[in-house]
């Protein structure tokens, strides 16, 4: 185990984690959203088309995508890191 861990702390961890990365995603998708609903209201380019396209893998992933993803993944990075045994 990690620093003296019980498995019952890391799981714990786990579903803290889990939830701030969930939680953080629900909420950059609601503002992204009225973000991309804004921009296209007033004929500016939307952040939901393709910006990575490889469709032979069915990858296709817009800016609005990306920035949820990252934001997600920070979260739940961070939420890991601060539940850690002497953590910030």
């Amino acid at each position: 185990m990690e620093h003296g861990q019980s498995r019952s702390s890391r799981g714990v961890r786990l579903l803290v984690s889990a939830a701030a990365g969930l939680g953080t995603a629900v909420v950059a998708g609601i503002a992204l959203t009225i973000l991309d609903m804004y921009r296209t209201g007033h004929g500016l380019g939307s952040i939901s088309r393709p910006l990575v396209d490889w469709p032979t893998l069915g990858v296709h992933l817009s800016l609005a995508d990306i920035v949820m993803l990252i934001a997600a993944g920070l979260a739940a990075f961070l939420a890991w890191r601060r539940r850690a045994p002497g953590g910030a």
